[in-house]
């Protein structure tokens, strides 16, 4: 008897605790739909891009297929086998639309299966009505191509098709883009120093004698306020392609007792990481120094390197911490949802106040991946410290075919919520507003001119 009024006891438990989560009315009918709709159809703040100028298409070698597997897919086109020198060569005018199609059959075939491959065939469909990329299609997908060009194409992607309002550029060129959409982030190259031969370039740049590491502290300042002169929304780094992410607190006298050897050695010669990283370490928190007093945010890459092959350690967000400590007032955004460490970025975003979770690039590096931690981060993050959606291009159309990736798992993970209980549909719909647009907005001020 004991036994059963155990069990029973037990049974009456577990029928609490399912009551208790399940905390909200079943949804009503169409809720899933509506939610789609809703998706499909807001405004969309795209927090990262590598846009080129069209006219600089235009000018080059690859306004034809080309131009959809230049970025990212060039990447996985690579990994199947292709060498870089061959994949260059298909970049050119040096070839017919044939000759590279020919050249790059085999590897598009062995890669297709990819997810920066699935959205270049998602792209070539939606936007050219082409449904795959072989010897029957190449010459008129390249032909539909350079026609878009002559037209106002990039405003037709970005405002027409996309309905993004605003657009945040990783670069210097501002000879394109409507101004009211495009804001800039900034990169500074003194956090890269390993050699006098970079010195003198930002000399130069900055037309200043740098002579010590305070000169160097003072072209960094100039340069920094230029670029908040220029409207400049954010500071950017990328410096975990090249090194790990962890940057000690460096004394001043040790980080010039390093610059001195550099502005001492030859020109041409360039230290290895152990002996210079003391310095960079020591002009990433000057760097932080001018972003704290300019309420600057500072986006730092995090997880996977583009390109063919690198240390994934490095980029591990978890090396950041002691920057998150020490700069509590300074809004720090990893972008690229941190892949591989999902995990690691949710406990950094939930635990510092001054985290924020950037889903740039995310969707097509995995999709599966993006759906599986936005659930997770959904639950331990609050939501206005979550962005969405960044296309992370080169090209124009790789932004419209990553759109339609984010969009679907974002709606898929809101619409699963909602199913489940989690959220009410009136919650889900805010949450997709404010992760699609209102974050990047505050965060990034964007209404700032």
């Amino acid at each position: 008897m004991k036994k059963i009024l155990l069990l029973l006891s037990a049974i009456a438990l577990v029928m609490l605790v399912k009551a208790q989560v399940q905390v909200r009315p079943l949804p009503k009918n169409g809720f899933d739909q509506r939610i789609r709709n809703f998706i499909n159809n807001l405004k969309v703040v795209d927090t990262h891009e590598h846009l080129g100028s069209p006219s600089g298409y235009m000018k080059s070698g690859r306004l034809d297929f080309m131009l959809l597997l230049q970025h990212y897919a060039d990447d996985d086109i690579k990994s199947a086998g292709m060498s870089k020198p061959t994949f260059e060569k298909l970049l050119t005018d040096s070839l017919t639309v044939m000759e590279k199609w020919n050249a790059i059959k085999p590897y598009w075939e062995s890669s297709s299966n990819t997810a920066y491959n699935r959205a270049v065939l998602l792209t070539t469909d939606q936007l050219f009505g082409i449904k795959n990329i072989d010897e029957t299609t190449v010459e008129a997908l390249s032909e539909k191509i350079k026609k878009a060009y002559q037209t106002d194409w990039y405003n037709h992607i970005l405002k027409e098709k996309c309905n993004i309002d605003y657009v945040v550029l990783d670069g210097e060129d501002r000879s394109f883009g409507d101004p009211k959409m495009f804001r800039y982030v900034k990169k500074f190259d003194c956090i890269n120093i390993d050699s006098r031969k970079k010195v003198e370039i930002i000399a130069k740049r900055q037309n200043l004698a740098i002579n010590s590491i305070d000169d160097l502290v003072l072209a960094l300042n100039e340069e920094f306020q230029a670029a908040i002169k220029k409207g400049y929304v954010a500071v950017k780094t990328a410096v975990a392609y090249n090194r790990t992410l962890f940057f000690d607190d460096v004394k001043k006298e040790k980080a010039s007792e390093i610059f001195d050897k550099i502005l001492t050695s030859s020109k041409d010669s360039a230290f290895s990481f152990s002996e210079v990283k003391p310095l960079q370490d020591y002009m990433m928190y000057r760097i932080i120094d001018l972003a704290k007093a300019a309420n600057m945010p500072v986006q730092i890459h995090t997880g996977l390197q583009a390109g063919d092959g690198n240390i994934i350690e490095n980029s591990n967000p978890t090396h950041l911490a002691n920057l998150f400590l020490k700069y509590r007032d300074v809004k720090f955004i990893l972008f690229h949802g941190g892949y591989p460490f999902g995990g690691e970025l949710s406990t950094l975003a939930k635990n510092f106040r001054n985290v924020y979770i950037d889903m740039c690039w995310l969707y097509i590096i995995s999709p599966s991946y993006s759906e599986r931690y936005l659930h997770e981060w959904l639950e331990t993050v609050p939501a206005n410290k979550i962005m969405a959606f960044g296309g992370d291009f080169m090209n124009v159309e790789g932004i419209y075919g990553h759109l339609q990736f984010a969009k679907q798992i974002v709606s898929n993970v809101l619409i699963s919520k909602v199913k489940d209980g989690y959220i009410s549909e009136n919650e889900a719909i805010k949450i997709a507003q404010k992760i699609f647009h209102d974050n990047a907005i505050e965060i990034l001020r964007l209404h700032q001119p």
